[in-house]
């Protein structure tokens, strides 16, 4: 038990984050540091609850998280065991103590863009239409030019929000640029595909996206657009291509 024995009792969540943010990050950081490798079977919720001194209902919700980040898995009988290894780079790169913040940001952008998505399928006009084709033209010139696209990249998330002709939208989405950029930046460090091949995977989702808002089918956009960020996420989080 003492291998576990790595916080010390009585955390305490810092500004604008929760303790079970904390705890969530504590976690993620000792999976991704190989201090808990996969498989590893982690402590009941009450001890860990013991262990960083908080209640079970925090352990709880840390530990969902980490179960949506594919990061851990419990079956009954059998506890909760490590079943994912993110690189130690997400840390590296994000600034202390943001690892959770940006992982509450996807969750959120896969609500807030999923509705736009569908809005924007409901609303749509020609004149839009062409401006989120630009955003994807501007997007395969990034691939030919051998570049990150970050900023075309967004400017195709804005441009479904502008679809939406709701102006509550395009604030919201515009306010989380800045986390896209660093989820994007993170992506590019851990991902084995040259900066191209990665464009080409998101172009092909956002044009999915747009050929069903196109074709005003708003359970389809929607749909397309929370499966294009949770994969987003995922690149991030768990790592892959």
């Amino acid at each position: 038990m003492s291998e576990f024995d790595l916080v010390a009792p009585g955390i305490k969540g810092t500004a604008g984050r929760t303790l079970s943010d904390t705890v969530y990050q504590r976690i993620y950081e000792r999976i991704s540091n190989g201090e808990w490798p996969k498989g590893t079977r982690l402590l009941t919720e009450i001890e860990l609850a013991e262990q960083f001194g908080v209640s079970r209902t925090v352990i709880r919700e840390a530990l969902l998280r980490l179960r949506i980040d594919g990061l851990i898995a419990s079956r009954q009988g059998a506890g909760t065991h490590v079943i994912g290894a993110p690189s130690q780079r997400v840390i590296d790169f994000a600034e202390p103590g943001s690892v959770a913040d940006l992982q509450r940001c996807y969750e959120f952008r896969v609500g807030v863009e999923g509705e736009a998505a569908y809005l924007a399928a409901t609303r749509i006009s020609s004149e839009r239409i062409a401006e989120i084709e630009a955003t994807l033209d501007a997007m395969e010139r990034c691939i030919a030019e051998d570049r990150l696209g970050a900023e075309e990249d967004i400017a195709f998330h804005l441009a479904i929000a502008r679809a939406t002709e709701n102006d509550y939208y395009q604030r919201t989405i515009a306010s989380v640029t800045k986390a896209i950029r660093v989820g994007m930046s993170i992506a590019a460090t851990l991902s084995n595909r040259p900066p191209p091949q990665r464009l080409g995977i998101a172009i092909g989702e956002h044009r999915g996206v747009l050929d069903a808002i196109r074709a005003s089918d708003p359970d389809l956009a929607r749909a397309r657009m929370r499966a294009h960020i949770e994969g987003a996420r995922k690149r991030v989080f768990v790592g892959g291509s």
